[in-house]
């Protein structure tokens, strides 16, 4: 059971407080079976479970599981004080990141750094489905009370401008609007992935083929984003000594061994190594593929 800290957030000071505050809760190795062991944070037209808060990480991670009904999206948004990554299982999203105008299958991923702008729609028939993961934590804060607004019949991206102010999403007022980040050419420029065969294979040891979506140069030194196929026989080192780490698997099943305890997982399994945890991830019978990130803290 997730200890919550009881704050109401009705302006960006009180975020940026509540983000303090986040300091001062222990960040503890996490392993959930299956998504539904998230903290629901559903509205309507977004079925999303909360995998992660930022009182498991000490303030440094959220990470959610979301469904997007079909003609749900978001308009044209950014946020100033946090990052945000997508990686896209299920459906075809249509996205804008910075500049760029995109169609997001299963196993695309994009990273949006602060001050980037982005907006999605599911402009198909069924759901898509999408991992996304923020840091700072605390991105968390703002779903929530997008759903208590959404018990008052407040549901409308332009009456929820102020509420979502509040907790670091700024809407833009129109379409042509950019965001200070939007055409950067830095190491801190938004990127896309189409799928793990763009991404840059990185594997090092036999019976494990990594590639890199995502780098810690692309990142500003903050991040590493992997796809990442074991196959039976093969293990997996998870965790260091100076990064959070998170893994969720994509397909197949897989040994989990996190600080000294051995759990079989399959598909949709979603694990958590704060900094100076280790752990192993070993496929059992056939290949498993997980994606994985880490986000670096202070040496």
């Amino acid at each position: 059971m997730v200890t919550r800290l009881q704050m109401h957030v009705s302006s960006m000071a009180e975020f940026a407080e509540l983000r303090r505050r986040f300091l001062g809760f222990p960040a503890a190795p996490k392993l959930l079976h299956t998504r539904e062991g998230g903290i629901d944070i559903s509205s309507p037209g977004r079925q999303s479970l909360s995998l992660l808060v930022g009182e498991e990480t000490a303030g440094v991670l959220y990470a959610t599981d979301v469904y997007l009904s079909p003609g749900f999206g978001a308009p044209p948004h950014h946020q100033p004080t946090e990052d945000e990554l997508w990686y896209v299982l299920e459906g075809t999203l249509d996205a804008r990141v910075g500049m760029q105008t995109v169609s997001l299958w299963p196993g695309a991923f994009a990273y949006i750094p602060r001050d980037t702008t982005h907006a999605f729609r599911n402009n198909g028939t069924g759901l898509v489905r999408l991992l996304a993961w923020n840091a700072p934590g605390g991105h968390e804060r703002a779903f929530e009370a997008m759903r208590a607004k959404a018990d008052q019949g407040i549901t409308d991206f332009p009456s929820l401008r102020e509420v979502l102010g509040h907790h670091g999403i700024d809407l833009h007022e129109d379409a042509a609007e950019v965001a200070p980040n939007d055409q950067s050419a830095t190491a801190f420029a938004p990127k896309v992935v189409a799928s793990r065969t763009s991404g840059r294979d990185a594997s090092t040891q036999p019976g494990v083929d990594s590639r890199v979506l995502l780098d810690k140069l692309e990142s500003n030194g903050q991040y590493e984003v992997r796809d990442v196929v074991i196959t039976p026989g093969a293990t997996l080192r998870l965790g260091d000594e100076h990064s959070h780490t998170c893994f969720y698997v994509v397909d197949g099943n897989a040994d989990v061994l996190l600080d000294g305890g051995q759990q079989r997982v399959g598909r949709g399994a979603f694990g958590y190594l704060p900094d100076g945890h280790a752990g192993t991830i070993a496929a059992v019978d056939a290949p498993t593929r997980l994606v994985s990130w880490t986000a670096t803290t202070a040496a």
